[in-house]
């Protein structure tokens, strides 16, 4: 019996070749496939109430133990994951935003996304980003624009400086009624989608999170509004995970117990605090480790990214 636990962090997964929002970054069909063949080879995948067992100290987990999680509430997530995985026997952790679930809204990372899979291209968008701060800085009274450059414009292990630059000024670079002016006017001229219609293709509906929730599948929260939680007021944190619960409460998923994932990683100490008096016996962060259950505190456990393992069983 082991406490070590590689979690691993998926986000889209794409239908067969050719089929769904084929420009977003994610895992091919037979990627996907490939590597739960490899997981299911080296690893014991855990179930629900084995991993909340271990974070409470009722019981270690198998050696070996892995536990797949799924980010963003994807409509994909029902469509394909769900169904690869009931097909295996397999439990997964899924850990949808509630806004686009109950509005016809698409989150502001998502517009970021498809704004920069846009046919414009990740240098266009950069571009009109700086000519919009610079038509706005007086109204806004904004830095200027080389300053949020020298700030946010450092590549990351996925993506280059210029697309760093826009996902990081949009994200939280920049005071929020100005983030969200700027989000909605490169999604409106770039991106060529109608944002009702996008959120219905995109997101996951209610009575499919219930119904992967009555399958036995792991439903947690992941925040209202997707927002970085570090950056917000102790309020506006209160609200996001009152709001959460709610959702998952709607959905039918525990409220008891709870897991937190957290929109882009953000925590902080006060975050945490509110966690724990509402009864959350664990927090995945984006911190890139094997987890170890028990020497790590069961609110900040690390991950790894699908990108860090192989694609095929035998990998």
């Amino acid at each position: 019996m082991s406490g070590r636990l590689t979690i691993v962090m998926y986000h889209y997964v794409h239908e067969l070749a050719g089929q769904g929002f084929v420009k977003l970054v994610g895992r091919t069909y037979d990627e996907f496939q490939g590597q739960l063949d490899y997981l299911e080879r080296r690893f014991t995948i855990v179930t629900p109430e084995q991993f909340i067992d271990a974070v409470k100290g009722r019981c270690a987990l198998p050696a070996n133990a892995c536990m797949l999680t799924f980010d963003d509430g994807y409509r994909i997530h029902y469509s394909v994951v769900f169904k690869a995985l009931r097909e295996r026997g397999l439990a997964g952790f899924f850990f949808p935003p509630a806004r686009p679930v109950l509005e016809p809204s698409v989150l502001d990372v998502h517009k970021i996304h498809f704004t920069l899979a846009s046919t414009a291209g990740a240098a266009e968008v950069a571009r009109q980003l700086c000519d919009w701060l610079e038509m706005n800085a007086v109204a806004f009274s904004l830095q200027p624009v080389a300053s949020y450059k020298a700030a946010y414009a450092k590549a990351s292990r996925f993506d280059p400086a210029e697309v760093v630059f826009v996902k990081r000024m949009l994200q939280k670079g920049l005071p929020d009624a100005v983030r969200t002016a700027a989000v909605d006017a490169l999604f409106r001229n770039l991106s060529g989608y109608d944002e009702a219609l996008l959120s219905e293709a995109l997101y996951l509906r209610a009575h499919e999170i219930a119904e992967m929730v009555d399958s036995g599948m792991y439903v947690g929260a992941h925040g209202y509004d997707h927002r970085w939680l570090d950056t917000l007021t102790v309020a506006e944190q209160e609200r996001e995970l009152d709001l959460s619960l709610s959702f998952l409460e709607d959905v039918g998923a525990p409220t008891e117990n709870w897991i937190m994932c957290y929109p882009y990683g953000g925590q902080d100490p006060l975050l945490l605090d509110g966690l724990r008096r509402r009864g959350c016996v664990a927090g995945l962060t984006t911190e890139v480790a094997v987890a170890d259950i028990g020497r790590y505190d069961p609110l900040l456990l690390p991950r790894l990214d699908t990108n860090d393992l192989p694609l095929h069983r035998d990998g």
